[in-house]
């Protein structure tokens, strides 16, 4: 057996955007470098819940796709700095998450369903505020700041 044969190492497709050191690999298109800490946790939980496994929630529900988990890491990528604390993430039965934030008496709670489709709700006092369909997140985000 030749010494190229009895390697493992892997040398990924010019096109790749993966960075590999040491035996670790990264994503280079999500810059972790200097984020805030709830991020990268958050990330990181949205991330594990891709694996979960079929029928997790005994109604059939898959684990969120590869497009779904991608659009919550851009959605917690487009939160505005610091200001705000770590979101409660769940995934919801059908392969999408949920995500909650809470500062003083409002709340913010953002669904991204299995067709990568998002919804907002806006909660004060514990009731809900009717918007419709609402895609402007940094005025949402102002909102909850502006308690």
């Amino acid at each position: 057996m030749s010494t190229a044969a009895a390697t493992n190492r892997v040398t990924p497709p010019v096109h790749s955007h993966s960075l590999q050191q040491s035996g670790i690999t990264a994503n280079a298109s999500i810059p972790v470098g200097g984020m805030e800490q709830w991020r990268l946790e958050a990330i990181q939980k949205v991330i594990g819940f891709g694996s979960l496994a079929p029928n997790w929630d005994s109604y059939g529900s898959e684990a969120p796709t590869r497009a779904v988990k991608q659009t919550a890491i851009n959605l917690l990528l487009s939160v505005p700095g610091q200001l705000f604390p770590a979101p409660l993430i769940v995934p919801v039965s059908g392969g999408g998450y949920h995500f909650e934030w809470s500062v003083g008496d409002r709340e913010l709670e953002i669904s991204i369903e299995s067709d990568c489709h998002i919804d907002a709700l806006r909660v004060e006092h514990g009731m809900p505020i009717e918007d419709g369909p609402y895609r402007d997140f940094p005025a949402l985000f102002d909102w909850l700041a502006s308690h």
